[in-house]
């Protein structure tokens, strides 16, 4: 994306400089396009108005060398180190690739959601063009991420698209074919199978695509999920599945030509690079708008390393969880449909700003998972709150609510849930429903299991 991004903005007429503190072959692709690149900052003049960081130390490390520049720290992933937000003041925007990356930020790093903004990952439609037509049934497939290996999903794979019939190729760094140019190739396949960056530049050339990455496997992408998909940037939070080839071959099964074609349109339309660049622009504008705020040496590391304690002694915490017998894995689609929720009992009215409880029975249908709040995937409650007339849901996020009573197979257990209402009165729709953290809400899945309830909200 950084390529992308440079590229971009000084085709716009921006004064763009890239560092890194190894240079390698993108590097050099960055330079083809009219963009200074370095590892060395003491060679970078004019000091620049804003320091993009897309890593934690390179970000500190650029921030501390230009004592005059805003900040802006991107999150590209919701584990890895690099990601981590460096809590600066100086750090006026805090920009997440998706929902997961947008939750670390907010839940994990407590970064204040009024200084976040969620800007999808995109595409270069004028490189990856779309190709041809598919065919009424797919002949070629191709397995394209850099985690793809026979150590990985690459066998699975390769069991699922043999009973499909099809031949399968692979791109990657840790299968020794990595390849500089993509989009000279995606072109050939049918279908591919990838997450993420990867899967968004499979869509964009025309081909049908299967979330899949040595992590677990996820649905097709059609045109129905595709913005709930989207959201979470077809990334780790869409591999709901295990890998296993029965369930990859059914995906390899709801081939759709049309509805492909539909897909490559939506993404070519939604998450093109002019769109992102623009985007871009505008956050630059923002973040110029307000005055300079340089806090060099001590508070700067004060302001580091406090957040820093804060979320270890968190993951000591959560540690502790892991050390009791009971555990919560990730659920299955299969088992998602088995789990019901009705909402008993909810005030009919509620002043605004005020807290009531709602009344919830959990069904568990399961026949040998109990339902909890352990890790390593703890269940919660949560609740979303819109107008009556409105199709999306507020932003606001809610509190995260443990299950405080286990729910055992084949049993029912009642809980109180208590929720807030909106600041600003009006009719409103509740909906109550579950979350699977690290993985993905669970009216969001393809048996949503949720319940709505219209809720008067009063002025006080």
């Amino acid at each position: 994306m950084t390529r992308d991004l440079a590229c971009g903005l000084a085709a716009r007429g921006h004064d763009v400089i890239v560092f890194a503190p190894t240079l390698g072959p993108i590097a050099a692709d960055i330079g083809d396009c009219g963009v200074r690149v370095t590892s060395d900052l003491t060679n970078v003049h004019p000091a620049p108005d804003i320091v993009q960081g897309h890593h934690i130390l390179e970000t500190l490390e650029a921030l501390e060398r230009f004592p005059s520049a805003r900040g802006i720290f991107v999150c590209h992933d919701r584990q890895a180190a690099h990601s981590i937000p460096p809590a600066l003041d100086r750090i006026r925007k805090y920009v997440a690739v998706d929902l997961n990356c947008l939750e670390r930020l907010v839940r994990d790093w407590s970064i204040p959601e009024a200084r976040t903004q969620v800007i999808v990952n995109a595409v270069d439609t004028a490189r990856f063009r779309s190709r041809r037509e598919l065919p009424a049934a797919p002949a070629r497939a191709l397995i394209f991420s850099n985690y793809a290996s026979p150590a990985t999903h690459v066998e699975i794979v390769r069991e699922a698209c043999r009973q499909a019939g099809l031949a399968v190729d692979v791109v990657g760094s840790s299968a020794g074919t990595e390849v500089s140019a993509p989009e000279q190739i995606l072109g050939d396949y049918d279908i591919v199978f990838a997450k993420a960056r990867c899967a968004i530049e499979a869509m964009a050339t025309g081909a049908a695509v299967i979330l899949c990455d040595a992590t677990g496997s996820g649905p097709m992408v059609t045109l129905a999920e595709f913005q709930v998909l989207r959201r979470w940037n077809f990334g780790a939070r869409t591999l709901r599945d295990d890998l296993d080839s029965d369930a990859l071959l059914r995906q390899i099964r709801r081939y759709d030509p049309a509805d492909a074609a539909r897909v490559t349109q939506a993404i070519r339309e939604q998450s093109s690079l002019d769109q992102a660049l623009s985007q871009y622009e505008a956050l630059y504008e923002e973040v110029m708008s307000a005055p300079t705020s340089a806090a060099p040496g001590l508070p700067v590391l004060r302001q580091v390393i406090e957040p820093l304690a804060a979320r270890l002694n968190n993951l000591e915490a959560e540690l502790a969880g892991y050390r009791r017998p009971e555990r919560m894995p990730a659920l299955s689609e299969d088992a998602i449909a088995a789990i019901r929720l009705v909402l008993e009992d909810m005030p009919a009215s509620i002043p605004t700003g005020a807290s009531a409880f709602a009344r919830v029975r959990l069904h568990n249908g399961l026949t040998s998972q109990t339902l909890g709040s352990w890790p390593p995937y703890p269940l919660r409650w949560v609740y979303r709150w819109r107008k009556f007339d409105a199709a999306e849901f507020l932003p606001e996020e809610c509190p995260h609510t443990p299950i405080r009573l286990p729910v055992a197979p084949g049993s029912a257990e009642r809980f109180g849930v208590k929720v807030t209402a909106p600041r600003e009165a009006g009719r409103y729709v509740l909906r109550m429903t579950l979350v699977q953290e690290q993985l993905l809400w669970l009216d969001e899945s393809a048996a949503p299991v949720y319940q709505d309830a219209e809720v008067l909200v009063t002025a006080d």
